[in-house]
């Protein structure tokens, strides 16, 4: 591929990632400040969770999701693209269940009425939040396509 053109697809993949993280980020992050404060009304009026779900609930899915994105981008050395990753798996299982819980127990209703939104928005926000890490790279296509083996004809 020439030069300017790899430029411009680097650019229009930068664009696209950026306006996906712009929208579903904050709607994430804002359902389970909304989620976490909706679950701490349901606690006894002198527990301090009360005050703490909703902080610490967007906090923690944020950190444990960029954290656990940035392991899984990073340990693409010295391995097959998109196998041999680790260090990625407990982060993100603590990240889901962490957004359904709130989202379930942040409803009026726990049933499917709650369960279908709380699965859609956590979907939409981890692949936000799972996206930022290749987003700021300056090598972004690098990051996105698979490392060709030295045996493999070119």
């Amino acid at each position: 591929m020439e030069k300017g053109k790899t430029g411009l697809v680097d650019w229009m993949m930068r664009v696209l990632l950026w306006l996906y993280a712009l929208v579903s980020v904050p709607l994430y992050l804002l359902f389970l400040h909304h989620a976490g404060d909706r679950w701490g009304q349901q606690l006894p009026a002198d527990d301090d969770l009360r005050f703490w779900l909703p902080i610490v609930v967007p906090l923690a899915a944020f950190s444990f999701t960029t954290m656990s994105s940035m392991s899984w981008w990073r340990s693409t050395q010295d391995r097959p693209f998109l196998l041999g990753r680790k260090d990625w798996r407990f982060m993100m299982v603590f990240v889901v269940a962490l957004s359904l819980m709130a989202g379930v127990f942040g409803s009026a209703h726990q049933d499917v009425a709650a369960v279908l939104p709380t699965v859609m928005v956590t979907s939409l926000g981890i692949v936000g939040l799972w996206l930022l890490p290749p987003a700021l790279s300056p090598r972004l296509l690098d990051a996105l396509r698979p490392e060709k083996s030295p045996t493999a004809p070119s």
